[in-house]
């Protein structure tokens, strides 16, 4: 057996205990966080008062009826008489507002928006949720993988070590020599354990975003399908499909409606009315039944209103202009964000290419040195520091290769792309 295939074997011995944690899949993971995080709770609570916000908009606009009842003491005084008595009254009234100068209409059309908007919200905070426990598996992951190489790392200092210390004993190297094996391998195992803080660290923010009881990613993360290749024409899509755009956008046309429905509140209104009583009143001045049945038209034409109108008019407009801003504010915020994940992304396509090939070029000079250390053209130090190059260009390419799958995640999250394409 080859000096490799052992220094490989003792390391899965010593990775043995990373394994006891149960597995998870992403698809599993990314169910569990939507079933889990509260804050699709807070959303889901805003898209139903939204609908209440609705239905009581229109039921504004309709008929309604309610029961009247009304008891007193009445004393009255006349030349030559003084009466007390004690009215009553009970009965039926209805009121249908038939014409309100467009105010109830354009409160309907308000809360519609606003309903609209808190149906993009929740679409936000889902694809936030799915974004948030993707990036948490993915690092996961990368924590697992990199703890595992940091232990081979150990291991191969460890070896080497074996290996200084019979180099003097057969007077072949100094003491110095044994000190500096003994510094790089402390330096290794400080590495590691801050690979493992890290592992645990990432395995609890992963946790409480499912809920679940000490997850560990069963897989790599991967994107299904391809990137787009065109910068506009993935900013347009972003401004076409963003949650949060559509959001203010929505609040936009709900504010301009409030504006229609100050405006209106106070123009003529043409209501119908009636009512039924029956009870027992003063009819001149003598206790007596009195029933009355009837029907009315209403017109009311406010005159004076001590400044009312414009107060809320003024305030329906500045909520308008707030609104108009907050759109041209998400619109400049998704610019920059996709222009610069766009840099990223193709930063990190280079990046994950020129990683590949040095692992590559690593692998190969490791086999190499493997070889001639077995052929007695190198010394065994020679061929473990080929390897610990090795994996340095290994956890090289997985985080490259991770950063590029998070940096392409977080552009399809902007455009809602992201959890149809992980839960189809």
């Amino acid at each position: 057996m080859s000096l490799r295939a052992l220094l490989s074997g003792a390391c899965l011995m010593a990775l043995a205990p990373l394994a006891a944690a149960e597995p998870v899949s992403l698809q599993q993971a990314l169910e569990a966080a939507l079933q889990y995080d509260p804050s699709l709770d807070q959303a889901s609570a805003g898209m139903e008062r939204s609908e209440a916000g609705l239905d009581a908009a229109r039921a504004k606009a309709g008929p309604t009826a309610g029961l009247q009842a009304q008891i007193g003491a009445l004393e009255t005084d006349f030349t030559t008489d003084r009466i007390s008595q004690v009215p009553r009254q009970i009965g039926l009234q209805a009121e249908w507002p038939v014409f309100t100068s467009g105010a109830n209409a354009a409160a309907i059309d308000a809360a519609r928006a606003q309903r609209e908007a808190a149906a993009a919200q929740l679409l936000s905070a889902r694809e936030q949720t799915v974004l948030n426990t993707f990036d948490a598996y993915a690092r996961a992951w990368l924590a697992e993988q990199e703890l595992a190489v940091a232990a081979e790392q150990v291991e191969t200092f460890r070896l080497r070590l074996q290996q200084t210390e019979a180099q003097f004993d057969q007077g072949l190297v100094t003491r110095t020599d044994i000190a500096l094996t003994q510094s790089r391998l402390a330096s290794a195992e400080a590495q590691q354990e801050g690979y493992r803080a890290a592992l645990a660290a990432a395995e609890a923010r992963l946790a409480r975003l499912t809920g679940l009881d000490k997850p560990s990613p069963a897989h790599p993360v991967a994107l299904p399908g391809g990137m787009p290749t065109d910068f506009q024409q993935s900013l347009a899509h972003v401004l076409e499909t963003n949650p949060d755009l559509a959001a203010a956008r929505a609040s936009e046309a709900s504010a301009d409606k409030r504006v229609q429905e100050a405006r209106s509140r106070f123009g003529p209104k043409v209501s119908l009315k009636a009512r039924a009583t029956t009870g027992e009143d003063i009819y001149f001045f003598f206790e007596d039944p009195i029933s009355d049945v009837g029907a009315f038209v209403s017109v009311e034409v406010p005159l004076y209103t001590s400044g009312l109108k414009s107060a809320s008019t003024r305030e329906a407009r500045a909520g308008r202009s707030a609104a108009t801003a907050g759109v041209r504010v998400v619109e400049v915020q998704l610019k920059e964000a996709v222009s610069s994940l766009w840099g990223d992304i193709e930063a990190r396509h280079l990046a994950l290419k020129a990683a590949t090939r040095a692992e590559a070029a690593a692998s190969l000079a490791a086999e190499g040195a493997y070889k001639e250390y077995d052929a007695g053209a190198r010394t065994l130090v020679d061929a473990l520091d080929a390897e610990n190059a090795y994996r340095d260009a290994q956890i090289a390419r997985l985080r490259a290769g991770v950063e590029l799958q998070l940096a392409s995640a977080r552009l399809r999250a902007l455009s809602s792309d992201l959890e149809p394409s992980l839960m189809p």
